[in-house]
């Protein structure tokens, strides 16, 4: 069962650039919901890093 979480990322550039983003994302579990962000941010060009803390950063809407 897809659930909704809300997913608090910061992704930081090549060129020490830092951009903190919230998403809205549908998937099973924390893990999942996790690895769909960094997947999406991962593609933009320069981005070298996201961090995404499991425990702070991950909350299940109901």
């Amino acid at each position: 069962m897809l659930r909704t979480f809300k997913v608090l990322a910061l992704i930081i550039y090549n060129d020490e650039r830092k951009v903190a983003t919230t998403n809205l994302v549908r998937a099973k579990d924390k893990e999942e919901a996790k690895k769909k962000i960094e997947k999406k941010y991962m593609n933009n060009p320069g981005a070298c890093e996201i961090i995404i803390n499991d425990e702070r950063d991950i909350i299940r809407l109901i």
